[in-house]
C-alpha cells in the first residue's frame, strides 16, 4: 500500500507522507521544519571542497546509472548530465564558492548557515490531498485517532490477494481464472519490468499491501525510509507495521502528515 513517496523533477520536490505520534504533533513536527533558524554554525568546511566536490559527483553518477529504473524523462536525464560534466570540470574551490554561495565564513574560509540541521520538510499539514488516511474500528476513516481505535490489522495486507493474483498470472504465466484476475492481467502484463524489482512473489505481495508511511516522528525522534534503511524500500515497508504499529500504546494519539521538500541539486 504504497503511501505516496513521489519525486516532481519539474519543481525538484518529494512528497511524502509521516505518522506522527504524540498529544501534539505540530509541536512535534515543527522541530524538523526547514524554517526554523537556529544559532549559526559551521555547515561546510573550507578545507573538504574536495571532499564534498568528490561525494556529488559520486551521488550524480549514482542517479543517472539508475535513471531508466528510476523512470527519469529523457529531458530530465540530459539535464542531470550536463550537470555532472559540469561539476567535474570544476575545481574544488569553484565548487565549493557555487556549493556555498549566499552563505557567510568564517576567518577560516568554513560556510556558516543558520539553517535546521535537522530540517525534514519545507511544507507540511494534517493529511488531505495524498496521504492515506486511518481506518479506523467503525469503519470511517480520518487522518488522526487514538491508536486503539484504528482498524490497523485491517488496513495491514490490505489487497493482498488482488497482488498476489497479479504476479501469479503476469510473471507466473498462470491462466486467470475469472473476470477480475483477466482485468488485473489485461491492466499489469505490460509491466514485467517493474515486476523484475522484487525477488520473488512474496516481496512483492508485501511491498504493495503492507501499511507504511515513509517516516515515523514522535517525542524521542524521527526515522525515515532514507536514513533507517539507506533507501531500502522494501526493508522499511516489510518491517514497518511491526517496529512502529505494534510498539503503540492503546492511548497513543496517532496523526498522519503530508510533507514536502525541495531536493538538492547541487
Amino acid at each position: 500500500m504504497s503511501k505516496f513517496l513521489t519525486t516532481m523533477e519539474e519543481t525538484k520536490s518529494k512528497f511524502f507522507s509521516v505518522m506522527v505520534v504524540g498529544d501534539e504533533p505540530e509541536k512535534i513536527m515543527e522541530k524538523y521544519s526547514s524554517s526554523k533558524k537556529v544559532e549559526p554554525y559551521v555547515k561546510y568546511e573550507y578545507l573538504k571542497a574536495s571532499k564534498y566536490q568528490e561525494r556529488a559527483i559520486k551521488a550524480l553518477a549514482k542517479i543517472l546509472e539508475e535513471s531508466d529504473k528510476i523512470g527519469f524523462a529523457p529531458n530530465v536525464q540530459e539535464s542531470l548530465s550536463n550537470r555532472l560534466d559540469v561539476l567535474k570540470k570544476m575545481s574544488s574551490f569553484e565548487y565549493y564558492k557555487d556549493l556555498t554561495e549566499g552563505m557567510y565564513y568564517d576567518e577560516n574560509g568554513n560556510a556558516l548557515s543558520d539553517e535546521n540541521p535537522n530540517a525534514k520538510w519545507n511544507t507540511s499539514m494534517l493529511g488531505r490531498n495524498f496521504s492515506l488516511p486511518l481506518l479506523l474500528n467503525d469503519g470511517t476513516e480520518t487522518y488522526t485517532a487514538m491508536a486503539k481505535d484504528v482498524a490497523w490489522e485491517a488496513m495491514q495486507g490490505k489487497g493482498a490477494n488482488i497482488y498476489q493474483a497479479a504476479w501469479e498470472v503476469v510473471v507466473d504465466k498462470r491462466e486467470p481464472k475469472n473476470d477480475e484476475e483477466r482485468q488485473i492481467y489485461e491492466a499489469m502484463k505490460d509491466n514485467e519490468g517493474y515486476f523484475s524489482n522484487f525477488k520473488d512473489k512474496e516481496s512483492y505481495v508485501i511491498y504493495s499491501s503492507s501499511y507504511w508511511n515513509y517516516a515515523y516522528v514522535d517525542k524521542d525522534g524521527w526515522h525515515d525510509m532514507d536514513s533507517e534503511t539507506n533507501g531500502d524500500e522494501t526493508e522499511w515497508i516489510s518491517t514497518f507495521f511491526e517496529k512502529y504499529v505494534k510498539n503503540l500504546k492503546p492511548t497513543d494519539k496517532v496523526s498522519i502528515f503530508e510533507c514536502s521538500t525541495a531536493s538538492n541539486t547541487k
